[in-house]
């Protein structure tokens, strides 16, 4: 009996469950952090990448095009790692779901950019013999630098510790320490998109300039010895301006502190997360500098700080969501100079139209062409037809609760979140309305209007005639806008407000005493609408054309 029992306990100490084998087969994982240690000069660089596997398995893929990759491991262990069109797999023991992993590897940066932009590394001569050093990722572009998930919509941390020249200033997203050899800048906020968190600027020469406190936000610049670009910014509308967000939209994203810097870019400004980098072209004169903004610094700035939090904070959900991200830090910084600066609002409205005229592409093209290819084509008609015109159908403040809805906290959101906010704000069914004016394929053909002013035979009165020229390309799209009557001194005005097309494409308006004589008809004004005079000619943009690349482009 007592063998028999002493037996059973046995079995039971030493049976037990079978140990488990690792799992195989493809990781799904979320990255939480990239650490990046980046030498400027030789470019080489040691790439962490920390992430939470939520698919087991033993073989990582991650997008990459960095270049001499190698000694790659995971927790510690060499691990095999095979680079083919443009992915690496990365293949260790095996990782339950829930598990930590790090990938560590060695790896050289290309001096390489995408099509002459500065998306990738360049190093661009700056005057006094110094360099410009630029590390920037953009959409689904951080995996030129490491092995990265570069969905628009993942967010992470990123702790960077660059070695650099002496005499080169380093600014990167997060909290700055420099010795002298190594700037490590260390972002752990929520909210930092690959696109622009994963980025460093450097310069020879930069000279730090204390802005103040904007909004509770301790602001400085660091700018070329000239300080053209700071001479330019008025801190006490600044300061206003952060309020003002702040109030709209929420705390600002990143901590305390915003840095600005002042280098040769391609590109009028980019929104790293609390690092903003700011053209120095933006403030020169001359007909080649011309804008078409009235206060080309102090818009771009605004545009960017906007992109705090609609870009930054709430990030794209996919590629083709990107006309959402411009058009709004176009609209918000635009709804401030209403408030502000009503003839920059103005003109800021009018440039929209104007750069809308020609545009190769829909704001959200169907056809999938690369973003670099159409994204220029989004800055005219996307403020235009997300927000602008939606204000006129509605009002300023129920856009502007829309934007509320939206923004605030780190998420990713898309063109159809943003209708869907618009349509709760403002109570209008805007689903053809989105139809119409946001996609397609082909370039966009926008409405032509003829306006004409026919006298009675007896005066004081007459008839404003209003018809479209192009009936075709109206196909929905409705919109509000006035026509301007003018005597011919230009000193008396009277304007008739047009509701769309809404009754068909031929509007007549009598008016029984304008109280002048009217010698000219102006159409839309004040550019509330991308409905544009019968003699206009629409051309398509260069291929290359961005109105966001810098004036010496």
């Amino acid at each position: 009996m007592r063998r028999g029992i002493l037996a059973l306990i046995m079995c039971a100490a030493c049976g037990g469950d079978a140990p488990q084998p690792p799992p195989t087969g493809a990781i799904d994982a979320e990255v939480t952090t990239y650490d990046f240690t980046f030498d400027l000069t030789t470019r080489h660089a040691t790439a962490v990448v920390t992430a939470t596997v939520t698919t087991a398995g033993d073989c990582y893929m991650l997008p990459f095009r960095g270049t001499n990759l190698s000694d790659v491991t995971i927790n510690g262990v060499a691990a095999g790692a095979q680079v083919k069109d443009d992915l690496v797999t990365i293949c260790g023991e095996g990782y339950q779901a829930g598990a930590a992993i790090e990938i560590h590897a060695q790896l050289d940066v290309a001096l390489a950019t995408l099509s002459g932009s500065q998306v990738g590394y360049s190093v661009t001569p700056v005057p006094g013999g110094g360099s410009f050093y630029y590390l920037v990722s953009w959409v689904e572009g951080c995996d030129r630098f490491a092995p990265c998930d570069h969905r628009p919509s993942a967010f992470a941390h990123y702790h960077f510790h660059v070695t650099h020249p002496p005499g080169v200033t380093v600014l990167c997203p997060g909290t700055l320490s420099d010795d002298g050899a190594v700037t490590t800048c260390t972002f752990d906020f929520d909210g930092g998109p690959t696109y622009s968190g994963f980025g460093i600027a450097a310069e020879t020469g930069w000279a730090a300039h204390d802005l103040g406190t904007w909004g509770g936000v301790h602001a400085s610049i660091y700018d070329e010895p000239t300080g053209a670009v700071t001479a330019k910014i008025d801190p006490t509308y600044f300061d206003n301006y952060l309020q003002w967000l702040v109030a709209h939209f929420g705390a600002y994203p990143y901590g305390s502190e915003l840095r600005l810097a002042v280098a040769p870019t391609y590109w009028s400004g980019f929104e790293h997360p609390g690092n903003i980098v700011l053209d120095d072209g933006l403030a020169c004169s001359g007909i080649r500098c011309s804008s078409v903004y009235l206060h080309p610094v102090a818009h771009v700035l605004a545009h960017e700080i906007a992109h705090q939090w609609a870009g930054d904070q709430t990030t794209l959900a996919g590629v083709y969501d990107f006309v959402w991200k411009e058009s709004m830090a176009e609209y918000i910084s635009y709804s401030y100079e209403v408030e502000a600066d009503p003839p920059a609002a103005l003109a800021t409205a009018r440039a929209w139209k104007t750069l809308a005229n020609g545009a190769r592409y829909y704001p959200v093209p169907t056809t999938s062409p690369a973003l670099f290819d159409y994204y220029g084509d989004v800055y005219g008609p996307g403020p235009m037809i997300l927000f602008h015109q939606i204000e006129q159908l509605s009002s300023r403040d129920q856009v502007l609760a829309a934007l509320h809805a939206l923004l605030g906290s780190p998420d990713a959101i898309g063109v159809a979140d943003v209708e869907a906010a618009l349509e709760q704000s403002t109570g209008l069914d805007l689903q053809a309305y989105f139809a119409a004016w946001m996609k397609g394929a082909g370039a966009p053909v926008w409405p032509k209007v003829d306006a004409t002013w026919v006298p009675a035979p007896q005066p004081p009165g007459g008839a404003l005639h209003v018809s479209v020229v192009n009936a075709t390309a109206i196909g929905g799209k409705t919109c509000k806008f006035d026509v301007e009557l003018r005597d011919a001194a230009g000193a008396s005005a009277l304007r008739v407000s047009v509701d769309t097309f809404r009754d068909g494409n031929d509007q007549s308006f009598t008016i029984s005493d304008p109280g002048f004589t009217v010698s000219t008809v102006v159409l839309d004004p004040d550019a509330k609408c991308l409905v544009y005079p019968a003699s206009t000619a629409f051309a398509p943009h260069a291929p290359d054309w961005s109105p966001w690349r810098s004036p010496r482009n």
